[in-house]
């Protein structure tokens, strides 16, 4: 019995695996090309300001300069704060929007109905190859557990089902390592 659970939780995990480690891959050097744009930016920022305030003090004076390499840094930072709130206003609107067409048009109970059938559906065809599976090993118990799980899972909510999984994930871990000393 513990073969067949390893072999299929190594058979899940494995593309599981695999992606988070692309993900994590990509995520890193998005990072780091962002962290090293932004630090050229900074020091080209730098440069630019010591040149300007070069480029204004003979024209100007010392505070004079200073003053205007201030203020124009201030008006940049008005214009990105105002940009930056009209943007969010805007995203608020565009995901708002979506949210007040469907309250609009709300889904009959049938419709309901239809969804709740077509979840149950989608469970009964992913759950059959395992119960085939476990009645050709014998494994009653076991096909038992599985139809009564599946069972359990048709009459949660998607989110429901998702938190019951990860409970059980935990658990399920616990039991298989009870035996193994932990790893580090």
């Amino acid at each position: 019995m513990n073969r067949i659970i390893n072999r299929l939780v190594s058979d899940a995990t494995a593309p599981i695996g695999e992606m988070s480690a692309r993900l994590f891959k990509k995520a890193v050097l998005f990072f780091l090309l962002l962290f090293l744009g932004l630090s050229c930016v900074c020091v080209s920022a730098i440069f630019l300001t010591l040149a300007l305030f070069v480029f204004l003090q003979p024209l100007e004076g010392n505070v004079e300069a200073a003053l205007c390499i201030a203020g124009l840094y201030l008006v940049a930072a008005g214009v990105c704060v105002f940009f930056a709130t009209r943007a969010m206003t805007g995203e608020r609107r565009q995901v708002a929007a979506p949210l007040i067409v469907e309250k609009e048009i709300m889904p009959s109970e049938n419709a309901d109905y239809a969804q709740k059938a077509e979840f149950a559906n989608t469970i009964d065809e992913t759950v059959a190859p395992f119960l085939g599976m476990l009645r050709e090993a014998g494994l009653e118990r076991e096909r038992l557990a599985l139809e009564a799980g599946a069972e359990i899972a048709k009459q949660l909510h998607p989110f429901s089902l998702v938190a019951f999984a990860t409970v059980a994930g935990f658990i399920f871990g616990r039991i298989l390592m009870r035996g193994n000393a932990p790893r580090l």
